[in-house]
């Protein structure tokens, strides 16, 4: 059986730490027996034949913008079955002006709290489906930044937490997606939205979903 390939796309900001936080999966994805290609230039995604070819896009790029070209040839590789997966403001804290790209992840970073909060990761305990993503996890807490995100209902929402009010804006708890899966056209697409920094991701129960949901994401 040969191997399928991954591709990862990573630069932009480098308080994400985007070859920290990858590096912590290069190994992972090469041990599950992909072909790992890893590209700092958002310039890969002009080889559609590339995006044809592989099965899973791991894209780190806080801050970016896509070309009109580089934006259709990924999004139209996803609707083809290519998996895509990220994390953090790599993959939800970028490209806020392709609104086909924020379609397809399926969800925008907006603001957060100043500094890193306190705050319960909770596992959803009946998701609609992909539950094995976060099998045998249970709730915990982690100490990194708190993600206030515009999300839609096409996503099987997998972890959530609670933001507590911290201001005048707004008065009661409101209720977030930490991790979700999205179906778009023949591709699977998983974001976790923790993962400031390689330490975030380090979390045993973080490291796990991640892993599972790039395996799970791939073609």
């Amino acid at each position: 059986m040969s191997a399928r390939r991954a591709l990862v796309v990573r630069g932009g900001w480098e308080g994400h730490d985007p070859a920290g936080c990858t590096g912590l999966f290069v190994p992972r994805l090469e041990r599950a027996r992909f072909d790992v290609t890893v590209a700092e230039d958002l310039a890969a995604y002009e080889d559609a034949d590339l995006l044809a070819a592989t099965d899973l896009v791991v894209h780190s790029w806080s801050g970016g913008e896509l070309t009109s070209r580089q934006e259709t040839n990924l999004v139209s590789a996803v609707e083809a079955g290519t998996g895509f997966a990220g994390w953090h403001g790599g993959v939800i804290g970028t490209n806020v002006g392709n609104a086909r790209y924020l379609r397809m992840v399926g969800g925008r970073f907006l603001w957060h709290p100043d500094g890193f909060q306190d705050f319960t990761v909770r596992i959803a305990r009946s998701p609609d489906r992909d539950g094995r993503i976060t099998a045998g996890i249970g709730d915990y807490d982690v100490v990194t930044e708190h993600y206030w995100v515009m999300t839609d209902g096409l996503n099987t929402v997998l972890a959530t937490s609670v933001l507590t009010p911290t201001g005048e804006q707004w008065d009661e708890p409101v209720e977030f997606p930490v991790v979700w899966t999205r179906r778009w056209g023949a591709g699977k697409v998983f974001v976790c939205t923790l993962g400031h920094r390689v330490a975030d991701l380090e979390v045993p129960q973080t490291a796990t979903m991640v892993e599972r949901g790039l395996e799970w994401a791939a073609r």
